[in-house]
């Protein structure tokens, strides 16, 4: 009578086990196919979707308001994920949004004329060398 005991002892450990094993292996399915989705930076996001000289402001107002500029970006981006916002954003756009911000974005120009057939800088008019 004890090995009868023992023997139905040893059935149900062997079931146990093998129901662990199928759960691990369940486990480990489900970990290997479906990988946690690594979501994109917000910065690549919104860089990707601007227009004319869009990435120049970005970076301009990067270098000379760093964290604001990371807030706004964030926001944009996720306007971009929601699907709010859907069309690329030009870079005059991007400009006046920094400057109705508060954040007026200083961008390098310069005034250049044609001459000749060159290119030549209005500085270079004024100091005389471009005549």
């Amino acid at each position: 009578m004890a090995s009868d005991s023992d023997d139905e002892i040893e059935i149900i450990k062997k079931r146990k086990l093998l129901e662990m094993e199928r759960r691990l292996a369940a486990m480990k399915k489900t970990q290997t196919e479906a990988p946690k989705k690594v979501e994109e930076d917000p910065f690549s996001i919104v860089k990707r979707r601007l227009i004319g000289r869009g990435p120049e402001v970005l970076e301009a107002a990067l270098s000379q308001y760093p964290k604001a500029t990371m807030e706004v970006v964030k926001y944009i981006a996720n306007l971009y994920r929601t699907g709010k916002l859907n069309e690329d954003i030009p870079g005059e756009d991007l400009y006046e949004l920094f400057c109705n911000l508060g954040m007026p974005v200083r961008l390098e120009t310069s005034i250049t004329y044609i001459k000749d057939g060159k290119r030549v800088p209005l500085s270079q008019k004024f100091k005389g060398k471009g005549d």
